[in-house]
């Protein structure tokens, strides 16, 4: 245990010292915040320093070591230090920041680091899912001499991607003297921690900016609240939760749950009347809620990860690795919503809010979801826009109104979407937007130069319906704080209903339209119907059409409901602009980030991405996680506004009067959904601790460590041996060739996942889910090149293959003897042309001679 304590500090401190390199270009960057981005500074300083070690490597002026690593953070340092030196003694003014506030933000990275680390100390072998991949990838990253990245998957090639998160961890175990399978887990307890500080610090601000200066004690409520954001984010699960707890139990639930109809629910539980509902897999259904039917009734598998879910399964995916990072660009844009109005810019000083500087980091940091998540980028790319929108319109607003104070006519000037705020706001939006796209490609260039995907266009969501049921399944515990937070809107400037329908029509109309469209062409046009062809209908079903028809009249509810939250939150949007006033209220910015949620779980609803799987899967597990964050962060807000805070003011009473709702009324709704939301996410919070505690069989590990590879010594000591004799003797490029891997198997291409080392093929399935098309071209002749010098028994053509392959060492063992026949008499073929340097047990290695 010592030398986990060990570990855990020295990765607590670098860590620390990320954030605190990074202070002082917090303290400008997120001056408009009340932490002064205190909570977030730690992203920042990981990044920054990420972020130049990878452009040092990338153009070659740095080594890939720990001298490069702690050069990067040396210019991260430099930078913080000359962007931000008049502003370090911001944070240490009262009563900005008080320390409270800091102890507390400090505290809980501090538990929350601490915690996951006992989790993954007795739970560290990445040996399930896609852990291996995860492993393989910081390998490799760790292993390669110079840019770009080796993958250990397919010799020869750089990897195809998004890695930044992994290039993120592997620098941070450098600096604290650790081995990727070691960061592995122990930077994933950290991730953990930096997940709920930024949660907390963004819900924080929202909620110390609004009820600061009415509140008695305005720190304990806003600590209250971002504490709640931290479980709602990152601890808390979906309503499965409650039901496979009420299933252990031995509450009676079959015709709820005949309804629910949750694949392989009940069917693979078991009443065990305990707390923790069971030492198996159960928690996995909580990810499978959503199901998908094909057109005979079969299952399709949709995932619906959340991020409590993910930090038990225990991989290390790029959607997990972006997660703080994404926090951090939120956070960017609270920062450019809250910018004061002599800030205003056009021109050559910057566009709306933003200097040239400020729009340089915005480009750092948001093109960086690219690199870490490219799925990320498009909504956070839309928030930073709309946040330039509204501070841009708060801008024009306060120009105009103190342009001309004596002129009557300037007094209510004030922007509307018909006058010259509009158009200035909607331009600043626009150029803010391009210009970090442009920004974004030229920082990571070195990137989109190497990167290869498997993205194939848009396909139109005829057939899948997400089921009402299970839609509330997966969000039931966030809906009602969705509702106490447009109900906290409503209560201050209700629209009109005429302004809801305006919006209605357009945002429920259109994406029905382009079903009933797509639908008619699919079926009746010559092209649309050969398409269908391979689609078999049941034998009862009119047609295609009738089909689609009966399958969306009896599941609607999910498209309607998304639709009209929609609706509203846009409508109320539009009024608050069109009001003027209040634009700088934390409420506006917390509809902004429930709108964009809700737009990612509407879109699945009528359009998916086409990909490698060919179905909704990947596009309703990637926009539904997001969805989680954003109404995870405005429900949290919601929640702490309606409970904890101070009653409305009298200027806003007057308003919902005026629209005809009693206040009361409506501030009574609002807390009823609050509380309603605070009981399912509270309960919901148990997901992470039972899911923890069943997954590590009760925390009983004979050896906790944070090795990840520490369990093949146990599986395999004579495999073990052989890997660390890899990774002491083997050049850090050298091609170690072993029997191709399966998909998903973690004993297969194990030894180049788990020491860097390239090798001709590894997991083939993934290998082309990441490069698409090019992959067959990529791979041609390498299966057959493993197939004859295993087999071959001409020594002249096992030379020619060694040589045209630069293959270095030959790794044989039981996979490959089982895979390629192998007996002692047909290995001792390889003496002419390979020389054996390692042996141990079932397992010998190879080397080339010559």
């Amino acid at each position: 245990m010592s030398d986990v304590l060990s570990i855990f500090l020295r990765w607590y401190l670098v860590i620390q010292l990320m954030g605190l390199v990074a202070l002082p270009l917090a303290a400008r960057v997120f001056a408009p915040l009340p932490d002064r981005g205190y909570t977030l500074s730690k992203m920042l300083g990981i990044l920054l320093a990420g972020v130049f070690f990878w452009l040092g490597v990338s153009y070659g002026v740095m080594s890939n070591d720990l001298g490069g690593a702690a050069l990067a953070l040396l210019m991260a340092a430099a930078v913080s230090g000359i962007v931000g030196r008049a502003h370090p003694a911001a944070w240490f003014k009262r009563p900005s920041v008080p320390w409270r506030t800091i102890f507390l933000a400090e505290a809980l990275f501090l538990v929350a680091f601490a915690a996951w680390s006992y989790v993954r100390i007795h739970d560290p072998a990445a040996n399930h899912t896609e852990q291996p991949m995860d492993l393989m990838f910081m390998n490799s990253i760790y292993q390669s001499p110079a840019y770009p990245p080796q993958d250990a998957w397919l010799s020869g090639y750089a990897i195809s991607y998004y890695y930044l998160g992994y290039w993120m961890l592997v620098m941070l175990g450098r600096l604290a003297g650790v081995t990727p399978a070691v960061a592995y887990n122990v930077g994933q307890a950290s991730w953990f921690g930096l997940l709920l500080l930024g949660s907390f610090g963004i819900v924080q601000n929202l909620l110390l900016h609004d009820v600061g200066r009415r509140a008695d004690r305005p720190t304990l409520q806003a600590g209250l609240g971002g504490l709640l954001a931290a479980a709602a984010v990152g601890v808390s699960g979906n309503l499965q939760t409650i039901l496979e707890w009420l299933y252990a139990q031995g509450a009676g639930l079959e015709p709820l749950l005949r309804r629910l109809s949750i694949y392989n629910f009940p069917a693979n539980a078991a009443v065990t009347h305990k707390w923790y509902i069971d030492s198996g897999w159960w928690w996995w259904r909580s990810s499978r809620v959503i199901e998908d039917l094909d057109l005979l009734g079969n299952h399709i598998e949709v995932i619906d990860e959340f991020p409590a879910f993910s930090y038990v399964l225990g991989d290390n995916h790029p959607h997990v690795l972006a997660m703080p990072f994404v926090l951090l660009v939120i956070g960017l844009a609270l920062a450019i919503f809250w910018r004061t109005p002599d800030r205003l810019r056009v021109g050559r000083s910057g566009i709306g809010p933003l200097s040239w500087g400020g729009l340089w980091l915005i480009a750092l940091a948001a093109g960086a979801l690219v690199f870490l998540n490219t799925w990320d980028f498009p909504p956070y790319w839309l928030l930073i826009m709309l946040a330039v929108f509204v501070a841009t319109w708060r801008m024009t607003a306060g120009h105009l109104s103190a342009a001309s104070p004596a002129s009557s006519e300037a007094k209510d000037e004030t922007p509307t979407a018909a006058g010259p705020g509009w158009g200035r706001a909607a331009a600043a939006a626009a150029l803010t937007g391009a210009a970090t796209l442009a920004g974004a490609l030229l920082i990571y260039l070195p990137y989109f130069l190497t990167a290869q995907n498997q993205a194939g266009g848009a396909l139109v969501n005829l057939f899948h319906p997400t089921r009402f049921a299970q839609f509330l399944v997966m969000f039931g515990s966030l809906l009602p704080a969705l509702f106490a937070l447009l109900a906290l809107a409503w209560r201050a400037q209700p629209p009109s209903l005429m302004r809801l329908g305006g919006v209605l029509l357009p945002v429920m109309g259109l994406p029905a339209l382009f079903l009933i469209a797509s639908a008619w062409r699919v079926t009746r046009a010559w092209d649309g119907v050969t398409r269908l062809h391979g689609l078999e209908l049941p034998a009862e079903a009119g047609g295609y059409l009738p089909f689609i028809i009966e399958r969306w009249t009896a599941q609607p509810f999910t498209f309607l409901l998304t639709g009209l939250l929609l609706s509203m939150v846009i409508s109320l949007l539009w009024q608050a602009l069109d009001a003027g006033r209040g634009l700088d209220s934390a409420r506006v910015f917390a509809l902004l980030l429930a709108g964009i949620g809700l737009l990612l779980v509407y879109a699945p609803e009528f359009i998916y991405l086409r990909d490698h799987f060919g179905t909704r899967m990947n596009t309703i597990f990637k926009f539904y996680y997001q969805a989680w964050l954003l109404l995870g962060l405005s429900g949290a807000y919601a929640i702490a506004r309606s409970l904890l805070s101070a009653p409305a003011p009298e200027a806003d009473k007057a308003a919902v009067t005026a629209a005809g709702i009693p206040p009361r009324n409506a501030g009574w709704l609002s807390r009823a959904f609050a509380l309603l939301a605070l009981l399912l996410i509270a309960a919901g919070t148990l997901f992470a601790p039972a899911g923890a505690y069943g997954k590590t069989n009760g925390f009983s590990a004979d050896r906790p460590t944070f090795d990840a590879t520490a369990y093949v010594a146990d599986y395999s000591p004579n495999q073990a041996a052989g890997m660390a004799w890899i990774a002491a003797n083997a050049a850090p490029d050298a091609i170690v060739i072993q029997a191709p891997g399966d998909s998903y198997a973690a004993d297969t291409s194990r030894v180049s996942a788990a020491t860097g080392r390239p090798t001709l093929l590894g997991w083939a399935g993934h290998e082309s889910q990441w490069r698409g098309e090019a992959y067959g071209q990529m791979a041609q002749g390498r299966g057959e090149a493993l197939e004859l010098i295993y087999r071959s028994g001409s020594t002249a053509e096992v030379r020619a293959l060694l040589d045209q392959w630069a293959i270095d060492y030959v790794w044989v063992g039981p996979r490959e003897r089982e895979t390629y026949s192998l007996t002692p008499g047909l290995e001792e073929r390889f003496a002419p042309v390979l020389e054996l340097v390692f042996e141990a047990g079932d397992v010998q290695i190879y080397r080339r001679r010559g």
